[in-house]
């Protein structure tokens, strides 16, 4: 578990399958792509498995549950997918009533502080679309900065968007 006072990092539990769920919505989905589909029970049970065998065999992926540090409500999510070169990349999400109150900027700088601490990696990478201001912003308030557009990168659906990258080093 890691935590700042704020925010608390931990693993995700069978537990929390509801409180996901509840937590999409629309913007969410677009964001990650399956819109306008939406996480079910099903899914999001498959999606807690995955992610608690990829701790528990050292797998490519380290997803957290990002809980607000007093209530331990469940806030978002942050995760880091392992690549070569000791490279990782970075996502993150809030749920809708838990925005633009800090959560994730907090959450994201806990994680790549643990990540450069605790993994053999030297930078982290974000994939941000121009028009996600919010995502944005968080990435600046946690340390990232902006190194390059990339034209038609990013695979969402059912095409291909623009991502910004923006490098944290470790």
């Amino acid at each position: 578990m890691l935590c700042d006072g704020v925010v608390t990092l931990d693993a995700f539990t069978l537990a929390d399958i509801d409180a996901h769920v509840a937590g999409e919505d629309d913007e969410m989905a677009r964001r990650f792509g399956w819109w306008p589909k939406r996480s079910t029970p099903e899914t999001v049970r498959t999606a807690i498995e995955r992610w608690t065998d990829d701790w528990k065999h050292g797998g490519t992926t380290r997803v957290f549950a990002v809980r607000d540090a007093i209530t331990r409500e469940l806030v978002g999510h942050c995760e880091l997918r392992l690549k070569p070169e000791r490279i990782a990349h970075a996502s993150y999400s809030t749920v809708q009533h838990a925005r633009r109150r800090g959560f994730a900027s907090r959450a994201l700088a806990v994680m790549t502080a643990w990540a450069f601490r605790e993994l053999d990696i030297s930078r982290i990478e974000l994939y941000i679309e121009p028009d996600n201001v919010g995502s944005r912003a968080v990435a600046v308030r946690a340390g990232f900065h902006e190194q390059e557009i990339l034209r038609s990168h990013l695979p969402i659906g059912d095409e291909f968007r623009d991502a910004i990258v923006y490098v944290k080093l470790g």
